[in-house]
C-alpha cells in the first residue's frame, strides 16, 4: 500500500526481518487462525484487537460521505488509535473480496504495529527492533513497506513456516522471543535496582 498523506503518522517502530516474521506469526496465532487458517481482518478489528487494547476504535464511513480520494479507501490514525474504513471496502472484506481483505488487513497491521511499539519499546527487545522513526521523516516510507511485508506474511502464512522443521518453528517463534522477553525483564529489574541504590545513596549523603 502506498503511504497516504491523510494518515496522521506518529512515532513508529522499525522491526528486523525476524521481528516482522514474529509479529506476523503471533498476529495469526492470537487471532485464532494459527499458520493454516484464514485470516479475517474484520473479525480481528472488531473482536481481537479490543481484547488487547481498550483504547482502540474503528469506524465504517458510508461511501457517499467519504471525502478522501478513491485511492485511500481506509486508513489508520495513530493519534486516536482508530481505523477508518469506507463502507464498500468493509463489506467487500466481509464478503472475502481479495483486494478489500488486503486493504483492511494492512490497516489492522498498522494498529498491531502500534501495539508492538508500545510493548517492544517498554521491554527493549533489541533483537527484534532496530529503531524508532519519527513522524514526517524519510523512515515513514520504510514503515509502509514494513506494513506491506507483515500484511503479506499474515495473509500468506506458508512463507512463515516454509522450509522450517517443527523444531525450528518452535525455536524461532516461541523459544527465542521467550528468552528475549526474560532477558528484557531481568534488564528492567536491574535498572530499577541500580536506580533504587543510587537514590538511597543520595539520601544517605543528604543526611
Amino acid at each position: 500500500m502506498e503511504e497516504r498523506h491523510y494518515e496522521q503518522h506518529a512515532e513508529t517502530i522499525v522491526l528486523t526481518e525476524d521481528g516482522m516474521q514474529i509479529t506476523a506469526f503471533w498476529s495469526r496465532l492470537l487471532s485464532g487462525c494459527g499458520t493454516d487458517g484464514k485470516f479475517d481482518p474484520v473479525f480481528v478489528m472488531e473482536n481481537i484487537i479490543p481484547l488487547f487494547d481498550n483504547t482502540f476504535n474503528y469506524r465504517v464511513v458510508d461511501s457517499v460521505e467519504w471525502m478522501l480520494p478513491s485511492c485511500t479507501p481506509a486508513y489508520y490514525v495513530p493519534a486516536t488509535n482508530e481505523i477508518i474504513v469506507r463502507s464498500d471496502v468493509y463489506e467487500g472484506a466481509l464478503a472475502g473480496i481479495a483486494l478489500d481483505v488486503i486493504i483492511v488487513t494492512h490497516e489492522v497491521v498498522h494498529c498491531i504495529l502500534s501495539l508492538a511499539k508500545r510493548f517492544l519499546t517498554a521491554l527493549d527487545f533489541v533483537d527484534f527492533k532496530t529503531e524508532l522513526c519519527m513522524a514526517d521523516s524519510n523512515e515513514m516510507a520504510r514503515n509502509e513497506l514494513q506494513t506491506d511485508r507483515i500484511t503479506s506474511l499474515v495473509l500468506f502464512p506458508e512463507r512463515l513456516v516454509q522450509g522450517k522443521s517443527d523444531e525450528e518453528i518452535i525455536q524461532k517463534y516461541f523459544l527465542n522471543p521467550m528468552i528475549q522477553f526474560v532477558c528484557s525483564l531481568i534488564k528492567m529489574a536491574g535498572k530499577k535496582l541500580l536506580k533504587s541504590l543510587d537514590e538511597t545513596e543520595v539520601e544517605r549523603c543528604a543526611v
